[in-house]
């Protein structure tokens, strides 16, 4: 985190066990609200804070616009809290700052505590948190603080300790509710903000899913009536590797097709689904001009494979850049600017950027990430696909990255997703559709994702998805084919091969995989046939 030099002087204002300060933040500066042109009473049960003007620079200037804070008391040590404001620019984000806490600072993430450091940290949704909602310890007190949003508008949580005027030395939580850029305006309210003090962590989680449960879409993963019947059914994911960006083969269409005869002697084809990173060409240098990759034996190859599969009832899976693409590529040279993501202020998103060609620069000018909100690349990438799902029939789709969230000032880019998986849906009949990460809002869209090989996913999450290995993981040896990792050992956790509630055994191979790993091979598909099925948190699907 970054601080200020000075203190902002932001009036503060208790009420409920809660001291609060609030701030505007516009696309040209930060505000306070003016004491001296501010009211703050009750209101018949709700404490309502009303600002006829604004203060800025450390509140030594005057400035026009207004503002009104309201907290309404809801269940024990629990507020619901309400901002709105108008500034003369359009307004980026509201953030109510909860002052006066106790020390040291903690964030409380599955039931362990982590210390904040002296600079302070910052938690983003849906970048780092699933659904909008923090819990935090300051001093023995436990915190809880949750956005009510049917919308996907980014939202921030920073925990720091102030360090400048009458409050140096005490803990502050700042709750910070973003707009959506694509319609910024000068006047913008707030979702709902729920904060609790003192309360049970699973009880305001319920809480919270509740509302997801009513308003977000999320509904469990047992219950959900959208999924291909055929899910209910997988036991195993096998990651069958094709080509590297090098273009090194690890897998050419025939190799998968010979490995798939092999599993499905050991297991029911039906059982299986196919994941192919890799199969278009040089991974990711291919990305968003998808055909099937000479190299690997070309339409007639692929041709076969997707018959083999077919016929041995095992469900295909092509790999597709959901949001990434080569610009080089000549089907997007002239490519409109508003298609490429960028942050609300216009900065172009780049990606992590793998260390494709080994330069260690970590340099990939030729990639573009793209807005699946942009009417134009959508069309471009279902036309794709859906043209080579009708010519060769695989069922199911995998859309790389989506997870990747910006606030497009542009095109809001979760309903760009939306309505690409509501138009295969309709195009493609019975289509599985899977994501590479999830958080609350892409959980009710696609029927399957990755699990993030970075970190847990939350346990809250366990009922209303179904997941399988990441890109990385599941070779015997630890080797990442197309992925840029190389070795990955994954950290804890459920071993990619074994089952677990809401989680698929997966198996990854690459040329040699069969011939150097063959007994754990087999224990794997052993071990899958056996089961039941893809699970969740309470049995079977």
């Amino acid at each position: 985190m970054h601080f200020a030099s000075f203190d902002f002087g932001d009036p503060v204002y208790e009420t409920r066990g809660f001291a609060f300060s609030m701030q505007i933040v516009t696309l040209e500066n930060v505000y306070g609200i003016d004491p001296e042109r501010t009211s703050a009473r009750d209101e018949d049960g709700v404490f309502v804070v009303r600002a006829a003007g604004l203060r800025m620079a450390g509140a030594r200037e005057s400035a026009p616009g207004a503002a009104i804070l309201r907290v309404v008391p809801g269940k024990p040590g629990q507020v619901k809290v309400q901002m709105k404001a108008r500034a003369t620019a359009p307004v980026r984000c509201l953030k109510l700052l909860v002052r006066e806490l106790a020390t040291p600072l903690s964030i409380v993430e599955e039931g362990s505590e982590r210390a904040v450091g002296a600079l302070g940290e910052v938690l983003a949704y849906p970048n780092r948190l699933a659904t909008p909602l923090l819990v935090a310890k300051a001093g023995a007190e436990t915190l809880a603080v949750r956005f009510e949003d049917p919308r996907v508008c980014e939202k921030r949580f920073a925990f720091c300790v102030e360090k400048l005027g009458p409050r140096a030395g005490q803990g502050v939580l700042e709750c910070i509710a973003e707009g959506e850029a694509w319609r910024f305006d000068r006047e913008f309210e707030a979702a709902p903000l729920v904060l609790g003090r003192g309360v049970d962590p699973g009880a305001f989680l319920a809480d919270h899913l509740r509302f997801l449960e009513v308003r977000g879409g999320l509904v469990p993963y047992r219950e959900r009536g959208d999924v291909p019947a055929f899910v209910r059914d997988l036991s195993l994911v096998v990651t069958l590797h094709g080509m590297h960006w090098t273009g090194r083969v690890f897998l050419d269409y025939a190799a998968m097709r010979a490995l798939l005869r092999f599993i499905a002697e050991r297991i029911e084809g039906r059982r299986v689904l196919g994941y192919l990173p890799g199969w278009e060409g040089r991974y990711y240098w291919q990305y968003g001009d998808y055909r099937p990759e000479p190299g690997l034996g070309g339409e007639k190859g692929f041709g076969a494979l997707c018959e083999e599969a077919l016929r041995l009832g095992v469900h295909l899976m092509p790999m597709f850049g959901g949001n990434c693409v080569n610009a080089t590529l000549p089907r997007f040279a002239g490519l409109d600017a508003s298609a490429f993501m960028k942050s609300a202020t216009g900065n172009r998103f780049h990606g992590n950027q793998p260390d494709w060609d080994f330069a260690r620069a970590h340099d990939t000018g030729w990639q573009a990430w793209l807005n699946p909100g942009h009417p134009g690349f959508r069309e471009d990438l279902a036309g794709q696909i859906e043209g080579l799902a009708s010519r060769f029939g695989f069922d199911s789709v995998f859309l790389d990255t989506v997870h990747v969230y910006v606030n497009d000032p542009d095109h809001p880019l979760v309903d760009g997703i939306r309505t690409l998986c509501e138009r295969l849906r309709r195009s493609i009949p019975g289509v599985l559709l899977a994501a590479e990460h999830d958080f609350d809002a892409l959980v009710p869209i696609f029927d399957l994702f990755q699990r993030s090989y970075w970190g847990r996913d939350p346990a809250w999450t366990t009922p209303y998805v179904l997941r399988f290995a990441h890109l990385c993981e599941g070779e015997p040896e630890l080797r990442t084919g197309v992925h840029e990792f190389g070795v990955w050992k994954t950290p804890g956790g459920t071993p990619p091969g074994a089952a677990a509630p809401g989680y698929l055994p997966t198996l990854a191979f690459q040329d040699d995989t069969l011939e150097r790993s063959r007994a754990e091979v087999e224990r794997v598909i052993a071990a899958a046939a056996r089961g039941e099925g893809a699970t969740d948190a309470h049995g079977p699907v």
